[in-house]
């Protein structure tokens, strides 16, 4: 029954994989600024999955997070209506993919 996610600024440096599936009753997902950031030589298969989450209706992705993942995947958010994506995040991102949105 979680309802938010909140990570703050300068988080989980070195993470490559963040995951988010089947929270069916969380709402938002803010994630700050510098979170979340690889090294350029450490990012194969680094990926940033969200998916299966009915409620998810605001997605807020802070400056400079994400930095050097390969991929962002959106799959399943048929609430999700705001994506904030601040300056650099997801920089040097090589596939974005957004699946069944709002259908």
């Amino acid at each position: 029954s979680l309802k938010q996610i909140e990570i703050g600024n300068d988080c989980f440096e070195n993470v490559s994989q963040f995951v988010i599936d089947g929270l069916n009753e969380l709402n938002r997902i803010i994630i700050g600024k510098n979170s979340l950031k690889l090294e350029k030589n450490k990012n194969k298969g680094s990926k940033c999955v969200i998916m299966n989450c009915d409620q998810l209706n605001e997605i807020h992705i802070g400056e400079r997070s994400f930095g050097w993942y390969e991929s962002l995947e959106l799959n399943n958010l048929p609430s999700l209506i705001p994506i904030q994506l601040d300056d650099y995040a997801f920089q040097e991102c090589h596939s974005v993919v957004f699946d069944s949105m709002n259908d």
